[in-house]
């Protein structure tokens, strides 16, 4: 038995796991990248025991990771020999307040449960990511993007408030524009760098009982953004969601090599809510827009919608892809260079690569989101992208070396990697990453983390010498 075990598990609560009762699970997470074995994991039954855990941590000189559904691809939900708190055991929905449409939840509840506890109220959070079977704390930490952030920011833009635990074990609720807002945005959009957080409070907003999505179809990526300003302009749409899809041609020469290429095409599907008996007005809503094609149109009650990416992820699952690699490549780029950005990497992007994934896009507003951690660049209108493939064992070391270059290329040109990715930056692109913001966000890691306890091995923040380590 650990000689640690013991005195950690009476302080505790929750469940301690040592290293004979963890699953796979717990030594890697959905990148499939990296694998590390935790000296324990803590199951935290309350804030207490978050609490509890980080003293004991300090008191014996262990560093402490968080992890949600641990759906990132880096160094994160995972640790190397010291204590990983799985924050799903906190999975409480703990008030709704219908009058100011806010909800209290703790860290670890998954979106679609959550989703589903407010539906009975015809409420739900402002922003979903399109995989609902993450936890709260999780996206918030990272920032959260889905298909209404041009409308309303990062789920972390709509935090209203949370409690919680520092480095140093103490406890704080804080929020956007209070006394404790440095340490507010610190922690959203700060990958568990500085604090953990417990209780959230998120901004919720009514939605309609039905909706309406255009299945729109673009072959020409210029027409697709010039279309995209129009739609984010428009307050009549609720979401936007789209894509890259590649339609085969045969083989050709790549880097003296001959491999499979496409004509990609850019789905587009526009969406609106709807109450029952008041279906929306297609040629007003579409009058303007320019698609190559307009393929389809869907009535599906508002609840199906939120769940609409389930059926894809069990199809992946069950193919056998969900145990791939992920060494996703995302990033927030600006408009300007947007379209020749993509353009060059589609060219000789091989879409066998896609199978058990996708190539995303996102149009944003680069004026929704305050949030100071999330880096994206100036501007009034952004898109994201992303290359997300799954990608088998042996042939990660042959894949690699693209997927690094379309990140170099995408900084480049001005872009801001999205995080929760395939991370593999160098110390000086880490500060370019962050540029003026990370001397900020150095000195809230000494301020509330002084040891350098939390989150070790991703985001190289400076902490002071030979403060933290394995007890």
């Amino acid at each position: 038995m650990d000689r640690l075990y013991p005195a950690l598990e009476q302080k505790l609560d929750g469940v301690v796991l040592t290293p004979e009762q963890f699953t796979s699970d717990h030594l890697t997470n959905y990148g499939q990248i990296f694998h590390w074995t935790p000296r324990f994991v803590v199951r935290p039954s309350s804030h207490e025991d978050v609490v509890e855990t980080i003293r004991f941590a300090r008191e014996h000189r262990l560093f402490v990771s968080t992890r949600g559904a641990a759906h990132s691809q880096s160094e994160l939900g995972i640790s190397n020999g010291g204590i990983l708190l799985d924050m799903k055991s906190m999975d409480m929905v703990l008030a709704l307040d219908e009058q100011n449409l806010t909800v209290d939840v703790e860290a670890g509840v998954v979106w679609r449960d959550l989703v589903h506890h407010l539906k009975r109220h015809a409420l739900v959070p402002r922003v979903l990511t399109n995989n609902l079977g993450v936890t709260v704390g999780g996206t918030v930490s990272m920032a959260g993007i889905g298909v209404a952030s041009f409308k309303y920011g990062s789920q972390g833009d709509n935090v209203v408030e949370m409690d919680v635990v520092t480095g140093e074990g103490e406890t704080v609720t804080c929020g956007p524009d209070g006394p404790e807002k440095d340490l507010f945005w610190s922690v959203v959009a700060g990958l568990g760098q500085v604090a953990i957080a417990t209780r959230i409070r998120l901004q919720l907003r009514r939605f309609k009982p039905m909706t309406r999505t255009y299945y729109l179809l673009y072959d020409d990526i210029h027409r697709f953004m010039t279309d995209s300003e129009k739609i984010m302009d428009d307050p009549r749409w609720d979401h936007i969601e789209s894509w890259s899809s590649p339609c085969p041609q045969g083989v050709k020469p790549v880097d003296g090599k001959r491999q499979p290429f496409a004509k990609w095409f850019f789905p587009y599907h526009l969406t609106v809510e709807y109450d029952h008996g008041s279906p929306p007005d297609d040629a007003a809503l579409l009058d303007g827009l320019t698609p190559y094609d307009n393929l389809y149109t869907d009535d599906t009650p508002t609840i199906d919608f939120f769940e609409r990416m389930i059926p894809v992820f069990e199809l992946w699952k069950k193919a056998g892809t969900w145990e791939f690699i992920h060494p996703w490549m995302e990033c927030v780029l600006p408009w300007e260079t947007a379209a020749t950005y993509i353009e060059n990497v589609l060219v000789d992007l091989s879409p066998g690569m896609l199978i058990g994934g996708h190539i995303l896009l996102w149009p944003a507003k680069g004026t929704t989101s305050r949030s100071r951690l999330f880096m994206r660049p100036d501007g009034e209108n952004l898109i994201g992208f992303g290359i997300l493939p799954a990608i088998p064992q042996k042939y990660w070391e042959q894949v690699r070396p693209m997927l690094d270059n379309a990140s170099r290329l995408c900084i480049a040109m001005g872009a801001k990697r999205y995080l929760s990715g395939y991370i593999d930056f160098t110390m000086e692109e880490w500060r370019e990453h962050y540029g003026d913001k990370w001397d900020w966000f150095a000195g809230c890691k000494h301020r509330w983390d002084p040891d350098g306890l939390l989150n070790p091995g991703f985001v190289p923040l400076p902490t002071a010498p030979d403060t933290a380590g394995k007890g």
